[in-house]
């Protein structure tokens, strides 16, 4: 155990970052067999112990402080980094505080689109991003054991790059005969629309962690819309979006340009399911 007295750089630096990435993947790992073997509440009591882990927590602060390209943002406090000394501290505080976590409000900066419209980029402070960080590792292996396969956006070890694999797969000339279709989706405004109640209600989560999520988005809303949207920002919107979207990619299945699936499907007419990357997909069948 590090002192006060006896935070350096030098013993941020020589923390074991090998044995923590160690400890907390064993732990992620034994969630996601939990949640596919229907063991809840084993899950929930293992993502307790995440959110309890000096490692995740000392990965967390490392991770918002010196590897996101945001590093350097400011949230309302107007703090842009951390010092050594201020790291060890907050790892103090999310040992206190993380099952119990209240968030700031978010600063709002305005972003051009290309069509001319701006959109606001809601950023929470380098303390709420660490907690989102932290419970993001305790949320994201739980979700990971149920997200459907044609899902590629904002999750581990996916790309862009396998997204275009799996349409070049359905569309080259070997697949699906020669009658070809690409539609693409686009949902409007999902991060800004995207419903409180569906996010909440399909969290896989301990009481502790889905309350600090809810104050999360409760800090993010649009006075228009109270019960809708989800802060650009930050670090684990991007997973409250994919778990909200969840299950999506097959609704084409069952209706696509009046083409209905039933029993009397064309023989050797295949309809897959869309490719989903974030809020955009795509139908290639």
């Amino acid at each position: 155990m590090i002192r006060h007295s006896e935070y350096t750089s030098e013993s941020w630096m020589n923390l074991n970052w090998k044995k923590f990435r160690k400890d907390l993947f064993r732990l992620q790992n034994r969630v996601f067999k939990a949640i596919r073997e229907g063991d809840k509440r084993k899950a929930f009591s293992l993502q307790k112990l995440i959110l309890k882990s000096k490692a995740a927590r000392f990965l967390a602060i490392r991770q918002v402080t010196q590897l996101n390209a945001g590093k350097k943002t400011a949230g309302v406090d107007g703090k842009k980094s951390l010092n050594f000394r201020e790291r060890f501290e907050l790892e103090t505080i999310l040992k206190e505080a993380s099952n119990n976590w209240h968030h700031k409000k978010l600063r709002s900066i305005p972003i051009p689109k290309k069509d001319g419209t701006t959109r606001m980029l809601k950023i929470p402070t380098i303390a709420d991003r660490v907690w989102q960080c932290l419970v993001k590792y305790a949320l994201e292996p739980a979700h990971e054991a149920t997200f459907h396969a044609r899902s590629y956006g904002f999750r581990p070890g996916r790309s862009a790059h396998d997204a275009q694999k799996a349409l070049f797969s359905n569309l080259n000339s070997a697949a699906n005969g020669i009658d070809k279709r690409v539609i693409e989706l686009d949902i409007e405004k999902c991060f800004d629309r995207i419903s409180h109640t569906t996010i909440m209600e399909n969290l896989i989560a301990p009481k502790g962690i889905k309350l600090g999520i809810f104050r999360c988005l409760k800090t993010g809303i649009n006075p228009e819309f109270p019960e809708q949207g989800t802060p650009q920002g930050g670090v684990v919107s991007p997973l409250l979006a994919n778990i909200a979207l969840n299950g999506i990619e097959s609704v084409h299945r069952y209706h696509l340009k009046g083409f209905k699936i039933t029993d009397n499907t064309p023989p050797g007419k295949i309809v897959e399911p869309s490719i989903r990357y974030a809020d955009d997909m795509v139908s290639a069948t």
